[in-house]
């Protein structure tokens, strides 16, 4: 455990996002373009007992991030954790638009880390004084250095929510995210508050790490009037798994546009097929109802307690493993 004398090292990597945007009077727009020491520059002088070790990744806006871009950032995470074997922790500045695909993937990437892996960002940049930007990284800071965490999480707006819950549910708020099943896993206040149901810190553990993915995966909305050929077409394109993000508990039509008949066919040719739920709360349970147990009789898994992006950057890295 970490006396009062100790010093907790932390690496912060960025990748851009919000939280590094600047205005570009040339494209009249933001755009990421803040370095790491400018971030740090924002925060509070003097953290007491933490040290924060920096590296920037990349500045990119989020909506541009790629399969590819999470195995990058796992292949650094990697690299500062052998490089520096007694950090606290780690915190990742990020976009907004897809932290939670890139924390998902994270997580499976990396797993018995032992340590805080934090993933946080801003929904106004840093360079704009009421930001919360500044907030956020400082919190996102003490739950990696101080935090009895051992799992990848996103700090943001005073709450801590676990990597594979996580949904982004607002575009201008501050509380940007919110876990979807169950609650949060913790809150900031004066002290760091963490619920029981976490994983906590173990430094005895020996990470293991493993980007190997299969990017050809789909996620697919169900909507009143989809084509059922849909299906045919995804898996004609080399897709080799498809996420359906049905009706309420997981639900899908079954008789005018019937999809059954399109699974079907998806699982016939080695498409693993995964059926999700567009609600932001509760789970996917194909039990219920016959429009769910449809999905399920023909070969569909279901999603259950994971969101649709969880669900989507899981089953590509099961595929990774697979394929």
């Amino acid at each position: 455990m970490m006396t009062s004398e100790d010093t907790a090292k932390i690496c912060l990597i960025t990748t851009g996002g919000t939280i590094s945007s600047i205005y570009d009077e040339g494209i009249q727009a933001l755009r990421p373009g803040l370095s790491v020491d400018a971030l740090l520059d924002r925060l509070p002088k003097g953290m007491g007992n933490i040290e924060v070790i920096k590296r920037e990744l990349y500045q990119l806006d989020s909506a541009n991030a790629q399969p590819h871009h999470w195995q990058t950032l796992a292949g650094a995470i990697k690299q500062v954790s052998e490089e520096i074997p007694d950090l606290y922790g780690i915190v990742v500045s990020h976009g907004t638009d897809t932290m939670v695909y890139s924390a998902a993937a994270v997580s499976f990437m990396i797993q018995d880390f032992g340590k805080p892996i934090v993933f946080t960002g801003a929904q106004i940049p840093a360079s704009v004084p009421w930001s919360d930007g500044p907030r956020n990284l400082l919190d996102a800071i003490r739950v990696a250095a101080f935090g009895d965490l051992g799992e990848t999480c996103i700090v943001f707006n005073g709450e801590i929510h676990r990597a594979t819950r996580t949904k982004k549910v607002r575009v201008n708020s501050y509380d940007a995210f919110d876990s979807m099943d169950p609650s949060p896993i913790g809150m900031l206040a004066r002290n760091i508050v963490l619920y029981e149901g976490r994983k906590k810190r173990d430094h005895s553990l020996v990470p293991r790490y493993d980007t190997k993915l299969d990017d050809r995966v789909f996620l697919l909305k169900v909507f009143p009037g989809l084509p059922p050929q849909t299906l045919a077409r995804i898996v004609d394109m080399g897709y080799h798994g498809i996420v359906i993000e049905g009706f309420g508990s997981g639900n899908i039509p079954t008789d005018e546009n019937a999809l059954t008949g399109g699974i079907l066919q998806a699982i016939d040719q080695k498409c693993f097929v995964v059926v999700s739920s567009q609600c932001a709360f509760g789970q996917a349970d194909l039990s219920i109802y016959a429009v769910g147990r449809a999905a399920m009789d023909v070969g569909a898994m279901s999603a259950h307690d994971m969101t649709s992006e969880a669900a989507l950057v899981k089953l590509a890295w099961v595929l990774g493993h697979t394929t």
